[in-house]
């Protein structure tokens, strides 16, 4: 190549590099109207869903539990308000008798006694009367991420209130437990423990709360066509009832951190809560998938 060339060829390559980088910006501007057509489509799905379920929430029996008598099951004080608020607020709005099982008393961080009494606020808040509750003091079920629960202790439990109450109705944690908390799993194996011992009472459903992944989890109303489509039980919370469960979280004030003020304002399980009617052959196969 001589000399003389050498202003041709550059000049190939500039107006070459210019087509390129203007064809990725084409390409990023539509990408980003694309996206932008979608989540304001998407968005307008949310609001219309919003305002036709919410709307008719006073007399919507369809997606409910139907349930008389309930348990709820809960591993730590908070639990009641962070992952199950709509299910308790909604069940003690429609007149159902609602009882709590609470299996620790949260002393992870020496705070026990503080949130014990936190726990009986939280749910005299949330319509729970205070003779419905129970907390369990057993040094067999620390507050402790690390500490793996005896399934036949919590089942138990489980089984005694199950009885000596009456219940109609089984509530708790699915076997993700939400967060992954093994404290909360317990509970969902406990319940599979008393259905393969055939100590679960013929009379009680069991319905568990499940756990989504991380992006539906903070995608706080924006979950609500699919929690539509992907669940047949299922409870939401207006706005203005949302804020009820939102100050019962804050009556545990021991717990109120940063990032929990985080989770209060984007979480889904401040707003909907999907149910899933558990039998004996949905336990074996979650036992199955463990092994």
């Amino acid at each position: 190549m001589s000399f003389s060339e050498t202003p041709y060829k550059l000049e190939y390559a500039y107006n070459f590099y210019l087509t390129f980088v203007a064809d990725i910006l084409i390409y990023v501007r539509n990408f980003i109207l694309y996206i932008g057509v979608w989540l304001i489509g998407y968005l307008c799905v949310c609001c219309v869903v919003y305002r036709r379920y919410a709307r008719r929430l006073p007399t919507r029996t369809r997606g409910a539990l139907g349930a008389k008598r309930v348990l709820l099951v809960i591993a730590h004080p908070d639990d009641e308000c962070m992952f199950f608020g709509p299910t308790i607020f909604r069940l003690c709005e429609q007149g159902a008798e609602v009882y709590l099982l609470c299996l620790s008393n949260g002393n992870y961080e020496g705070k026990g006694g503080e949130r014990r009494k936190e726990l009986w606020n939280a749910c005299r808040e949330l319509g729970v009367p205070d003779s419905n509750i129970c907390l369990i003091m057993d040094t067999r079920l620390p507050d402790n991420p690390k500490a793996q629960w005896p399934v036949p202790v919590v089942a138990r439990l489980i089984q005694h209130k199950l009885e000596a109450l009456d219940i109609d109705t089984l509530v708790t944690f699915d076997r993700g437990g939400v967060s992954s908390h093994p404290n909360h799993s317990a509970a969902f194996y406990a319940v599979a423990y008393m259905f393969v011992e055939k100590n679960m009472p013929s009379k009680c459903t069991f319905y568990t709360l499940d756990s989504v992944n991380i992006l539906r989890k903070y995608l706080g109303f924006l979950d609500l066509p699919l929690s539509f489509v992907l669940s047949s039980k299922r409870y939401f919370l207006r706005w203005t009832e949302s804020r009820r469960v939102t100050r019962a979280m804050k009556l545990h004030k021991s717990q109120m951190v940063w990032f929990r003020y985080l989770y209060v304002m984007f979480s889904r399980y401040m707003v909907i809560n999907t149910l899933r009617k558990i039998n004996l052959a949905d336990i074996e196969l979650e036992l199955e998938v463990d092994d």
